[in-house]
C-alpha cells in the first residue's frame, strides 16, 4: 500500500466520524441518536457495496447495565438511611443491591432487565462477496459499536481517583452487608445511643467500643455510595461523542470495504467480507449477542473469523485484547498472533517492546465476547490507553482528540491483516 493511500484512508475515517457526530451528536444505546447514526451509515456501506445494508432491529432495556450504576448509589444511600432504623431491611436491601450489581454490571447476565424500560436498538451489516461468483469458503466479519456511552463525571473529573472510589462504593456494600447482619443477630434496638456511649467517657469498656464501632463505621457507605449515585449521568446531552469509542473503528472498516471495491485484487479467493456496525455494545454488548443469537442457527457464522475493532486514539497502544476479564472469555490465540504481525507491519520503524502488545481488557466487555460464546474465531483491536482517561467514555472522546496517525496505523493494520487471515484458513483446511 503506497504511504498517500494509507493517509487517504485515515482521512476518509475521520471525515466518517465528523460527519456522524456532526448529524447525531452522541449516541447513547436504544436512542433515536443511535438509529440515525446506524442508517447513516447502513447508506454508506450501501454506496461502497453497491446494496442495501441489512437492519436488524432487536429489544434491550439500555439502562439495565452500566448505566444503573447510579441506581446502585442511591440504593447504597437508603440502605444507610435504614441501618438505624430496621437493620434487616438494610441487610436485605444491601445484599440484593450487591447481587443486582454482579448480575447486571459486572457479568452482563440480565437477569434484573425486566425492572428498566425497553428500547430498541439495531445491527447494521453488508457484505461484499467473493469475486466472480465463487462460492464463499470462509467469513472475515469486522465489527464495531455505533453508540457510544453516558458520561463518566468521576473519569472526567479525575480519572487517577475514578477506580479508587468505586472501590470504595463495593467495600462500602460489602461492610453494610456484614455490619446489618451482625447487628440483626446480636439485637441492635437494645444499644445505647451514641451520646449515652460518649458520656461515659473514660469508663467505656469494650462492649461500650463495640456498640459506637456498629454505629459509627458504617456511614464510609455514605461516601462510597455518593460516588457511585454520581459516577454517571443520564443526560444524554453530556454523553460521549464516541469518537474513539467507537466511530473510529467503523471508520477503519468502512475505509477498508471501500479500499476493497476500489482495488478487488486484494480481496482473497473464496472469502467473503463483512461489515457490521453494531449497536448498544455500552448496554451489555447487547446488539453482538442479539447478531450471535439471530444467526446461530442459519450459517452465518460457519467459518467465520470476526474481528473487532474497538476505539483507535492512543498512538502508544496498539494491542490485541485477548480476552475480557470480568465476563471470562478468552480469545483466539492464531488470531491473536497475526494481529501483532500486521499491527507490527503497519507501525512499521515506530514498533516498541510495548507496542504493538496484547493485553486482557481490564473492565467490562468489548464485542468479542458474544462471538467467542458463540464458537467463532475472534480478537478485538484497538490503539487506545488500557487506564482510565479523562476521555475515555466522557464528553472529551470529540472528533478533535483523534490522532490522523492512529487511524491511518488502524487502517494499514486492516489492510496487512486480511492476507494473513487469508494463510490462516489456508492452514485450517478452510480453502
Amino acid at each position: 500500500m503506497k504511504k498517500e493511500e494509507a493517509q487517504a484512508g485515515a482521512q476518509y475515517v475521520y471525515d466518517y466520524v465528523k460527519g456522524i457526530i456532526d448529524k447525531t451528536g452522541p449516541r447513547l444505546p436504544g436512542t433515536e441518536e443511535e438509529r440515525q447514526g446506524a442508517l447513516l451509515t447502513a447508506d454508506i456501506m450501501k454506496g461502497i457495496s453497491g446494496k442495501e445494508a441489512v437492519v436488524e432491529e432487536f429489544d434491550l432495556h439500555p439502562n439495565a447495565s452500566i448505566g444503573a450504576i447510579p441506581v446502585v448509589g442511591f440504593l447504597g444511600l437508603i440502605s444507610f438511611a435504614l441501618y438505624y432504623l430496621s437493620p434487616i431491611a438494610t441487610l436485605v436491601i444491601s445484599t440484593l443491591t450487591l447481587l443486582f450489581a454482579i448480575a447486571q454490571i459486572f457479568t452482563y447476565s440480565g437477569t434484573f432487565d425486566f425492572l428498566f424500560p425497553k428500547k430498541r436498538s439495531q445491527n447494521v451489516y453488508t457484505t461484499i462477496e467473493p469475486k466472480d461468483g465463487e462460492e464463499a469458503k470462509y467469513t472475515i466479519c469486522f465489527s464495531a459499536h455505533m453508540d457510544s456511552c453516558w458520561n463518566w463525571n468521576l473519569s472526567l473529573r479525575n480519572p487517577k481517583t475514578a477506580i479508587a472510589k468505586i472501590v470504595v462504593g463495593i467495600v462500602g456494600f460489602v461492610l453494610l452487608i456484614i455490619m446489618s447482619a451482625i447487628a440483626v443477630g446480636i439485637g441492635m434496638y437494645s444499644f445505647t445511643t451514641i451520646a449515652d456511649l460518649a458520656a461515659k467517657g473514660g469508663e467505656l469498656n469494650n462492649t461500650d467500643i463495640f456498640k459506637i464501632v456498629m454505629y459509627v463505621l458504617p456511614v464510609i457507605t455514605v461516601v462510597g455510595s455518593y460516588w457511585l449515585a454520581d459516577y454517571l449521568t443520564w443526560d444524554k446531552k453530556k454523553a460521549s461523542p464516541g469518537a474513539m469509542d467507537n466511530l473510529s473503528g467503523i471508520g477503519i472498516f468502512l475505509a477498508y470495504a471501500k479500499y476493497v471495491k476500489e482495488h478487488p485484487e486484494v480481496q482473497p479467493e473464496g472469502c467473503r467480507l463483512m461489515f457490521a456496525a453494531m449497536g448498544a455494545e455500552e448496554a451489555s454488548l447487547k446488539g453482538s449477542f442479539a447478531f450471535c443469537k439471530k444467526h446461530k442457527d442459519d450459517g452465518m457464522l460457519k467459518n467465520m473469523y470476526h474481528i473487532n475493532l474497538d476505539s483507535f486514539r492512543d498512538d502508544e497502544y496498539f494491542a490485541a485484547v485477548i480476552g475480557d476479564l470480568w465476563l471470562g472469555s478468552r480469545f483466539d490465540r492464531d488470531l491473536i498472533d497475526i494481529s501483532k504481525e500486521a499491527m507490527a507491519e503497519a507501525l512499521g520503524e515506530d514498533v516498541t517492546p510495548k507496542c504493538p502488545g496484547e493485553m486482557f481488557n481490564p473492565v467490562g466487555g468489548c464485542d468479542s465476547t458474544p462471538f467467542c460464546r458463540a464458537g467463532v474465531k475472534t480478537v478485538t483491536l484497538v490503539a487506545q490507553n488500557p487506564t482510565l482517561t479523562n476521555y475515555y467514555h466522557t464528553c472529551n472522546d470529540t472528533v478533535e482528540g483523534l490522532s490522523m496517525y492512529s487511524l491511518e496505523k488502524g487502517f494499514e493494520t486492516v489492510v496487512h491483516l486480511v492476507p494473513k487471515i487469508d494463510e490462516l484458513a489456508k492452514k485450517q483446511g478452510l480453502k
